[in-house]
């Protein structure tokens, strides 16, 4: 399969399948002529499957542009997929508790095809206070983007995946890490040898911690939520501007982080049993 521009896709399918990555990863959209010369497609092959995906809702035109952007459909199905993520229903309040206790954001995040998956997050109040000061131009604070529900983040850079990658058979990390490789963030470790390192200790401390490693004012700290087979199946974080007070007293957070760890455990094995 083409993955946004090298090998040639071979049929509809797989062109469609590409043509949407493609399209969500660039900013504004691209034109039709753009879609086909990165797919290496011919343009009327290129003309009907945008066609197609714009009349189920899958692509949106600029009407002015006439780029095409990812349309309702996806985000749709997205937020189905989320429903069917069991720990985001008994999450939630241990999220609101936690954004109580730090004044941090908190958030859970699983772990798919070598990425963190980010299925529930809360903002917590000094979040909120920034947003209004940025509404009023005294301050800035994260975009929309940065924090949706459903965003995919790289493993290695973010505490919940160092969390969940460190409490993986090392085989299989070896094999996550070959197929998937260490993408590139602001300051993160980009050597094979170094993770490995760190991912032992984060599993001998049982958190961990990233520091401005995909955002530069973004420190956060994530510990393992554990199934009732001792499993992590799951993390949940909190994270916020480095210079908050809270950061001072690391063991103090790492406690009330898993507490709330603990929490969500608990209460995923009451709904288990509910369940059967």
């Amino acid at each position: 399969m083409c993955e946004s521009g090298g090998v040639r896709a071979t049929n509809s399918l797989e062109r469609a399948l590409v043509l949407l990555k493609v399209i969500e990863q660039t900013p504004g959209g691209l034109r039709n002529a753009d879609i086909s010369r990165q797919l290496k497609i011919p343009k009327s092959s290129c003309t009907y499957i945008v066609n197609r995906l714009e009349r189920e809702g899958y692509l949106i035109q600029d009407p002015v542009s006439k780029r095409y952007k990812i349309g309702l459909t996806p985000i749709a199905l997205a937020h189905g997929a989320l429903r069917e993520v069991g720990i985001r229903t008994v999450a939630e309040p241990a999220l609101y508790k936690l954004t109580s206790q730090t004044g941090l954001s908190a958030g859970i995040g699983i772990l798919q095809r070598g990425r963190v998956l980010l299925v529930d997050r809360v903002e917590g109040p000094r979040f909120v206070d920034r947003a209004i000061e940025a509404a009023a131009g005294r301050a800035s604070y994260q975009v929309r983007a940065q924090r949706d529900i459903g965003r995919v983040l790289p493993a290695h850079a973010t505490a919940l995946g160092k969390v969940l990658l460190a409490f993986l058979p090392r085989q299989q990390v070896m094999d996550l890490l070959a197929k998937y490789g260490l993408a590139n963030a602001a300051t993160t470790i980009l050597s094979k040898r170094r993770l490995l390192g760190e991912l032992d200790l984060v599993r001998m401390q049982r958190y961990a911690i990233a520091d401005g490693e995909v955002y530069s004012d973004l420190r956060a700290l994530s510990v393992p939520i554990f199934d009732a087979d001792g499993e992590a199946r799951a993390a949940v974080s909190v994270n916020g501007n480095p210079n908050e007070s809270v950061w001072d007293d690391l063991a103090k957070l790492v406690r009330t982080v898993e507490e709330a760890a603990r929490d969500i455990s608990r209460r995923a094995r009451i709904l288990a049993q509910v369940a059967e």
